[in-house]
């Protein structure tokens, strides 16, 4: 792989399948700042939407080039239609033109439809969980049972709670 630089980012493209290696830091910048997007979409070539070629290779997991663990498979923000591959802690892999097919569904919105999408799904849980609580504290009051039962279902009140602060931000 050799460095190149797109956007004023460098990245590491590998010289026979065209893909790039892109560290975490410096996908986190690109999505979230448009300058640096429409920079990788001048420096790339265009992205048709979603990709919708044909798979004729068998699915292949691939090792991170920092830490030599295999890494995920994901579709990006669990809907852009993207499936790359994801080592949490050091980056992500792109195929040839993933990366803007990606940049391409955050312009669009797609990655704030998708957090909508997240926060409507995690409310409905923690709805869910108060009235499996609200249920379940009246039943342990009729019958004079002990409340610890219901601790891991608050602790994950609890969680979605925090989840829920944090995607708010």
């Amino acid at each position: 792989m050799s460095a190149v630089t797109i956007g004023g980012e460098t990245m590491r493209e590998c010289d026979r399948c065209l893909g790039l290696w892109v560290d975490a830091r410096t996908f986190d910048r690109i999505c979230a700042d448009r300058e640096r997007q429409s920079l990788v979409l001048g420096g790339t070539s265009p992205a048709t939407g979603q990709l919708t070629a044909e798979i004729t290779e068998p699915i292949r997991y691939i090792a991170c080039p920092q830490c030599g663990q295999l890494m995920n498979r994901t579709n990006f923000a669990k809907c852009s239609g993207v499936i790359v591959d994801v080592c949490k802690g050091h980056g992500t892999w792109f195929d040839a033109d993933e990366l803007s097919a990606i940049v391409q569904f955050i312009r669009d919105g797609g990655l704030d439809l998708s957090r909508q999408k997240e926060k409507h799904e995690i409310e409905f849980q923690l709805e869910r969980l108060r009235a499996e609580q609200a249920n379940s504290d009246s039943s342990n009051q009729l019958l004079g049972v002990s409340l610890t039962v219901n601790e891991t279902r608050l602790n994950g009140v609890s969680y979605a709670r925090g989840l829920l602060k944090f995607l708010l931000k």
